[in-house]
Parts: structure tokens; sequence; C-alpha cells
């Protein structure tokens, strides 16, 4: 029996396998296709938020912030609040990309000290507080990091640039009166 016989028998026995199981096939082959497509709509219309987070710092604190954490996540710094200077928001950086998830988030902040707070005697500490994680909408992709007076941090989601808690935020949000519980 030469090569091209055996070729031929071959072919000839899967034509036929395919001919009697052609649906059996059909259904082993589209399986995975549908698998996938039935998993992209559940992600588009149910799955919950996921992707990358941007941690943006806003500080009201008198002395500078030399980076923090959410949840493992690093942030930026940011400067020492300066009351006095009306175009000073209190803003520093932005952090792209990473992961924050769970219930709770724990945060952690190392105060710096300006020049003057050094020279009377002040040096840099760590702080570190626990408080509930706000509940992430779809699309809302940034998690505005606001550090206040005593120790008492905010966190808020938001899908644009502006922190829940701005005025000028389409999803504005007043800022708790009593946040000291946090």
């Amino acid at each position: 029996m030469g090569f091209w016989e055996k070729v031929e028998r071959v072919d000839t026995a899967v034509a036929r396998f395919y001919a009697r199981r052609k649906v059996w096939i059909w259904g082993v082959v589209s399986l995975p296709v549908l698998y996938v497509v039935g998993w992209m709509v559940w992600v588009m219309l149910w799955a919950p938020p996921a992707g990358g987070v941007t941690l943006i710092i806003h500080s009201k604190l008198d002395r500078p912030i030399l980076g923090f954490s959410v949840n493992g996540m690093a942030g930026a710094n940011a400067a020492a609040h300066n009351p006095n200077n009306p175009y000073a928001i209190g803003g520093g950086g932005a952090t792209c990309c990473g992961s924050v998830r769970g219930k709770t988030a724990e945060v952690i902040w190392m105060l710096s000290v300006t020049g003057p707070q050094y020279d009377a005697g002040m040096r840099p500490e760590q702080r570190r507080v626990e408080i509930p994680l706000p509940e992430r909408k779809r699309g809302e992709n940034d998690l505005h990091v606001h550090f206040l007076p005593g120790d008492r941090v905010l966190l808020g989601w938001s899908d644009n640039a502006f922190s829940p808690y701005d005025p000028r935020s389409p999803n504005h949000t007043p800022l708790p009166v009593n946040t000291e519980g946090q």
C-alpha cells in the first residue's frame, strides 16, 4: 500500500466520520465561542466594576504628604495646604493604574515637614487609618483621597478628574459635616 493510498483511506475515514457526526462536531467547536460571547455580555451588562484605578490626592493639612497608599496601591505626594492662598486647591498628583478592592480601605501616609516646621522640631511621621471603602459604580475609575486635619481621611469615587466633593463635579456630594468617626 502506497503513501497516497493511505492518505486516501484516512481522508475517506475523516469524511465518513464528519458526515455521521456533523452536528456533534459543530456543537463541540462552537461551545467555546458561545462561552466567550456569553462571558463578554455578562461583563458588559452585569459584572461588578473592575479595572485600573487612579488615586488622586487632596490635602487640607498644614504639612506636606510624602506619599500614601490605599490597600497597598501607592499614591502621589501633596504639598502643604496654604489657607492664605486662594488659588491653592490642596491637590497633589494622581497615580495610575492599580487595583483597590474590598469593603475596607487601609490608608497609610507619611507626613513630611516644611523648613520652618523642621526648625520648630517637627519630624516626619507615618499615620494609618482603616475606613470603609465607598461602593464603586460602573465607570468610576478615580478614587479621590482627601486628607483632613485630625488624621481624618475621606474617600470618594468619580468618573472624572473632579472629586465627588468638589462643587464643580457633575455628581457633587456635600462634604460630611462630621467625619471624626473615621
